[in-house]
């Protein structure tokens, strides 16, 4: 992606921060830009007047995370403060925030070694436990978005989905990822709410932690990117979520990770077949995948291909799922 900021909004950006640019700012992604500066590159990210409240949060939790810097089990960008001490700097565009840019690559979940899978969960973990005394006063949590789920709403909607194809004479394409999620709505929406611990605080999660986050460099862990979609939730729940079918597809990756975690933070048991429960329901509530294949077939052609091969893999899988977690807990915990 090609693309610089104006001239003018990265002259006022830099007398906020007291940098000195030594050349242009490049567009990396939809809204992050890298910019040279005297003392190294950093990274521009705008959020935009509708995403106040996402670029506070970030703002917050890297400021919080910082403490943590001397950890080596875990890495995150490193916050860049305005001249007068702010965690944001507020353009006429809406709230900006900046970083230090860090260099490495991107890698898909199919070349992680061992050592990486290892690296992940105890980074986790690590993070998971700095981030017990954070207090953010305007944190959605998951409880709040599972209870807004109307089960009958969201199959309506999804049959509507397919409705709209078959006028565009493409239902063919869109019929199997909306079976799976009706039957993945029938097997987990009333166990996501019948088994929510109640006695959790719901304390900061970091809601994306995935391979399109972590920024790998010549040593582990990697940097941990992107905090803006961070919720209040019960910590199982993450571990679940951010390994997805993996289980099912690369078992003993996936137990490398879960074990590497639970030996630094032990799992309840009895939480974890809720943890399942509400992993495997955001699957079926996936509906962006549907409405941008409805519009443009040829961009999300990838996204949705990806999400039938993971929710067929996911249906009627919840007893193995919770087997898998817990015997990974027992273990770690023997």
């Amino acid at each position: 992606m090609t693309g610089s900021l104006a001239p003018d909004a990265v002259s006022s950006l830099a007398v906020a921060y007291g940098l000195h640019p030594v050349g242009p700012a490049q567009r990396v992604s939809a809204r992050v830009w890298q910019l040279p500066t005297r003392t190294g590159h950093v990274a521009i990210k705008r959020h935009g007047l509708e995403r106040q409240a996402q670029a506070e949060r970030e703002a917050a939790i890297l400021a919080h995370l910082q403490a943590a810097a001397g950890d080596p089990r875990c890495r995150v960008q490193t916050l860049c403060r305005t001249r007068s001490g702010d965690a944001l700097w507020h353009g006429v565009d809406g709230p900006v925030l900046v970083t230090r840019w860090e260099a490495g690559s991107m890698r898909t979940f199919d070349t992680f070694s061992r050592p990486t899978w290892q690296a992940l969960g105890t980074s986790l973990a690590a993070l998971h436990g700095h981030l017990d005394t954070l207090v953010l006063s305007s944190l959605p949590t998951l409880r709040e978005r599972l209870h807004a789920i109307d089960a009958e709403t969201l199959r309506h909607d999804l049959l509507a989905d397919v409705g709209e194809a078959a006028r565009a004479g493409t239902a063919d394409a869109v019929r199997p990822y909306v079976g799976n999620a009706l039957r993945l709505i029938d097997a987990h929406h009333a166990g996501s709410l019948r088994g929510f611990p109640a006695d959790d605080p719901q304390r900061p999660i970091h809601h994306d932690y995935n391979q399109f986050n972590y920024v790998f460099g010549r040593t582990l862990p990697p940097v941990i990117l992107d905090w803006e979609a961070a919720i209040g939730a019960p910590r199982a729940y993450e571990l679940v979520r951010c390994l997805n079918h993996l289980p099912l597809v690369a078992p003993d990756a996936a137990e490398t990770f879960v074990k590497a975690y639970v030996m630094q933070r032990p799992l309840a048991l009895d939480t974890l077949p809720w943890a399942v429960d509400a992993a495997c329901l955001q699957h079926a509530c996936k509906r962006w995948v549907l409405q941008g294949w409805l519009a443009e077939p040829a961009r999300f052609a990838t996204h949705l291909a990806g999400a039938i091969q993971m929710t067929s893999l996911m249906v009627d899988a919840r007893d193995r799922l919770i087997d898998f977690y817990q015997r990974c807990a027992r273990g770690s915990l023997a």
